[in-house]
């Protein structure tokens, strides 16, 4: 595996913490850094931090907000 992929998959917890759980991923990095960006799209789909996870949650939020606001009048 190339350098700055050993280095990236250090720094960051979560990209270790799925890279610990998903040790397949080994192989395919190996074989093609290009891989990486798969890979992160993969942890990010899994941890839910993709821009539409993120507006889904804050839409959630207002309609929780809203509701709440509904019943206490």
């Amino acid at each position: 595996m190339e350098y700055f992929l050993q280095q990236k998959l250090k720094e960051d917890k979560k990209f270790k913490k799925y890279f610990d759980e998903n040790s397949n991923q080994v192989k395919y990095l190996n074989r093609n850094p290009e891989y990486y960006k798969t890979f992160m799209r993969d942890m990010k789909e899994l941890y839910k931090e993709r821009t539409t996870d993120k507006l889904s949650d804050a839409l959630n939020t207002i309609e929780i907000v809203s509701s709440i606001i509904d019943t206490l009048k």
